[in-house]
């Protein structure tokens, strides 16, 4: 699809559908003043083997028989993907738009060992980091993910939101429709804490900033905030500096970097 294209097809949709149209514009103008929020400190990032030996309760790294299975349906749900061109109905990511394979790696070690009864994540896309996290819930026996995303473009659908997590793995998600500024605060009073909390919507210092605030006060003692994207914009920086708590950068493909911070001081929950 080429640029002018896109672009009609993004007037079209804001025209017919104002309210999803607004929240378009405000995103578009969010990622644009974000030029203004870089990072400069240095980042001093560590591969998953030392971050899964630095957070995890184990130091085996050898895969089990349902990890290889969820990575070999993960593979072959990206290479499908591969015939389709983007953006389109069957096509509404980049194939890219996901976490990649050292930070589901993360996830997976992190949740299965760690045990949580309660995980949020703020932006699904295709499911790949859902399903990561899904697979150690399944295999624990415990916990459930709360997931919330939505529909920013008119080639993106519900049905299209996690389409890559297997459905034997779905008994312990719950897919949350809607923006996270409306969502979030609502999900968490009626969760009262939370074990984790995983940023991966919208990559911008406004966005970030709202999640990281709304969700911290809620996650355990001993709990984590994770981010996506962390290097993007200087957010996560910030609110780790704010917080006085070290952060740990997990290398990702394309000089990308995941956040990750452990709760460790004595904030109260919210009644």
């Amino acid at each position: 699809m080429n640029r002018i294209i896109f672009y009609l097809h993004m007037l079209r949709y804001c025209i017919s559908n104002p309210i999803d149209g607004i929240r378009v514009l405000q995103s578009a103008y969010e990622v644009k003043q974000d030029s203004q929020y870089k990072i400069t400190e240095e980042i001093k990032p560590i591969n998953v083997q030392n971050c899964i030996r630095l957070f995890c309760s184990n130091n085996s790294f050898e895969k089990n028989e349902h990890l290889i299975n969820l990575e070999n349906h993960l593979m072959k749900f990206t290479e499908e993907l591969k015939i389709n061109g983007y953006p389109s109905i069957q096509k509404p990511y980049p194939i890219d738009y996901s976490v990649d394979k050292n930070s589901g790696l993360f996830l997976y070690h992190l949740c299965k060992t760690r045990r949580p009864e309660i995980i949020i994540e703020t932006g699904v896309a295709y499911g790949r980091s859902s399903a990561y996290i899904l697979q150690a819930l399944h295999e624990n026996q415990k916990g459930r993910l709360y997931s919330i995303d939505y529909v920013f473009s008119p080639w993106q659908s519900k049905q299209s939101i996690g389409s890559a997590i297997p459905e034997h793995l779905r008994d312990r998600w719950e897919i949350i429709f809607g923006p996270t500024t409306k969502k979030l605060p609502k999900l968490l009073n009626s969760l009262d804490s939370i074990d984790i909390f995983f940023h991966d919507s919208l990559h911008t210092f406004k966005t970030m900033t709202f999640e990281f605030q709304t969700s911290w006060p809620y996650i355990k003692k001993g709990g984590f905030l994770l981010s996506d994207d962390a290097t993007g914009n200087n957010a996560f920086h910030n609110f780790c500096h704010l917080q006085k708590l070290k952060p740990t950068y997990l290398t990702q493909g394309n000089n990308n970097f995941m956040g990750i911070l452990q709760k460790t001081d004595e904030d109260n929950i919210p009644n």
